[in-house]
């Protein structure tokens, strides 16, 4: 099993609200990143699983990035923590959606 650090943020002012999903798969290189609507927040805060579809890479700020981004309206982090699953780094970092749940305080892929 793997285990790597991750961000849920919400990011609003910039299109339409939307939740970014920010993956550390080897504490080096760009984070992986997911996205889905906003309105999927509840349903995922509600222990729900819900489907992230990939987005491109973004730089290593981001998993700890909270506040206004200039012209890219603003970032506010929801879930900072682990990530874990079955999946090896490498194969993560080729999906192109995946879908996740929290339990006991780690996001489960």
């Amino acid at each position: 099993m793997s285990e790597f650090p991750c961000t849920l943020s919400l990011h609003e002012g910039f299109g339409e609200p939307h939740l970014d999903l920010f993956l550390d798969i080897d504490g080096n290189s760009r984070l992986i990143t997911f996205g889905t609507v906003a309105s999927n927040r509840d349903l995922f805060e509600s222990g729900s699983t819900i489907t992230f579809q990939r987005k491109k890479d973004h730089r290593r700020i981001y998993l700890d990035l909270e506040g206004e981004i200039e012209k890219k309206g603003r970032l506010r982090i929801l879930f900072r923590g682990s990530a874990k699953t079955d999946s090896k780094p490498d194969e993560v970092s080729g999906w192109t959606e995946l879908t996740a749940t929290i339990k006991d305080g780690i996001m489960i892929f």
